[in-house]
C-alpha cells in the first residue's frame, strides 16, 4: 500500500528512465528524490503500524504534509551539530551503544551481521547519527538553556494543589444483600440473622462467604481504598463515620442492603513542595520548551540557505515558517 501511495505521489511518464532529481538544497547539502521517497515509505509504514480508520487517513495526510519540512529541518540540525560536536567520537559511542542494545559481542560479529544485511558500517553509523544527533543538538541549543525560577516552582505548586492532594480513603469488607419489592421481607430477615451472628462473635469474613451476593465476595468482601466520591453517599457516610474494626449500621441503598466492617482509613494528605520539586521543574521546562523550540527552528531556517526545487514546492505544506493552523 505504501508503494502504491508513493507511486501516486511521484508519477513517472511511461517508459521514462529514472533520473536522480534534486528535491531541495540546504546550504551545500541536497535532498534527492530517492531519499525523499525512501523516507516517505518509512514514514508510511510507521503510520500504518500505529493507526487505523479515520485516524490513519488523518495521520497519513499530516505526515505527508510535514515530510519535506522534517527532512530539511533534520539537515539543518545535522549541520549545526557538526559545528558543535565531535562526530568521530559520537560515531564510536553510537556503535558501542548499538552493540550493547542488540547484544552483539564484538565488532567482528557486527561486521558479519552487516554483511548479511547488505549494509556497510558507514551506512549504519549514518543512520544512528540521523536518529540521535538532531535530538542532542536541540537539547544543547534549547532545552539546557531553559531555567526555572523558585517563584515559578512555587506558583506551579500552588496552582496545581489538586495534583498533590490525596483525599481521605477507606477500605472495608462488605456483605451485600440485593432485593426487590417481592424479596424485601426475606432480605430483612437475612440481615437480622447476620446481625445476630455478629453479636454472638461470628467472624465477619465467614459471614461474607456465606451470605454476600456481591462480586466482592470472591475477595472476602474487601473493597478499597476508596474516597468519599467513589462511594454511594449513604455508604460513604457510614464508612467514614465509624472507627476502624467497627461494623456500621445496615445501609439501605434502595435496592440492596449493606453491612460493612472498616478495615483501614487514611486521612487527607498533601505532598510537600520538596517532594514534587523535580516533577514541577520538568513540567515548567516542558511548558517553555514548545514555543522556544518553534522559535529556534524558525531562526534556523531563516539563517540558512533553503532552496526547494519548483517541482516540489507544493510538498512543503507546513514548516517552521509556515506552521499548520493551530500549531
Amino acid at each position: 500500500m505504501a508503494v502504491v501511495l508513493l507511486a501516486a505521489l511521484f508519477p513517472l511518464p511511461s517508459g521514462a528512465a529514472v533520473v536522480e532529481e534534486i528535491v531541495a538544497k540546504i546550504n551545500n547539502r541536497i535532498i534527492t528524490k530517492s531519499e525523499f521517497e525512501e523516507r516517505g515509505q518509512v514514514m508510511l509504514q510507521q503510520v500504518y503500524q500505529k493507526f487505523v480508520g479515520e485516524d490513519l487517513d488523518r495521520e497519513i495526510r499530516a505526515a505527508q504534509e510535514s515530510l519535506l519540512a522534517n527532512l530539511i529541518t533534520e539537515s539543518l540540525l545535522m549541520e549545526r551539530a557538526q559545528t558543535i560536536f565531535d562526530f568521530d567520537q559520537i560515531r564510536v559511542s553510537l556503535i558501542s551503544d548499538f552493540r550493547k542494545q542488540q547484544n552483539i559481542p564484538s565488532d567482528e560479529e557486527l561486521d558479519r551481521l552487516l554483511i548479511e544485511q547488505e549494509m556497510s558500517r558507514a551506512e549504519l553509523e549514518d543512520q544512528l547519527l540521523r536518529l540521535a544527533v538532531p535530538g542532542e543538538i536541540i537539547n544543547y541549543d534549547v532545552r539546557r538553556k531553559i531555567s526555572v525560577s523558585e517563584t515559578e516552582i512555587k506558583d506551579y505548586y500552588d496552582s496545581h494543589m489538586e495534583e498533590w492532594t490525596t483525599p481521605e480513603q477507606v477500605s472495608f469488607r462488605e456483605i451485600v444483600l440485593f432485593y426487590d419489592e417481592r424479596s424485601r421481607y426475606d432480605v430483612e430477615g437475612k440481615k437480622d440473622t447476620i446481625l445476630r451472628e455478629l453479636g454472638e462473635g461470628a467472624d465477619f469474613v465467614e459471614l461474607v462467604r456465606r451470605y454476600s451476593e456481591a462480586g466482592t465476595r470472591e475477595a472476602d468482601g474487601l473493597i478499597g481504598p476508596l474516597g468519599r466520591t467513589d462511594l454511594n453517599p449513604a455508604i460513604a457516610a457510614a464508612a467514614f463515620g465509624v472507627g476502624i474494626g467497627e461494623v456500621a449500621d445496615p445501609i439501605d441503598t434502595g435496592r440492596s442492603l449493606h453491612l460493612i466492617k472498616i478495615v483501614e482509613r487514611s486521612s487527607n494528605s498533601v505532598k510537600t513542595l520538596e517532594s514534587v520539586r523535580e516533577q514541577i521543574q520538568d513540567a515548567v521546562r516542558q511548558s517553555k520548551f514548545g514555543p522556544r523550540y518553534q522559535a529556534y527552528l524558525k531562526k534556523l531556517w531563516k539563517e540558512n540557505q533553503v532552496e526547494i526545487m519548483p517541482k516540489y514546492k507544493s510538498y512543503l505544506v507546513v514548516s517552521p515558517l509556515e506552521p499548520a493552523p493551530g500549531a
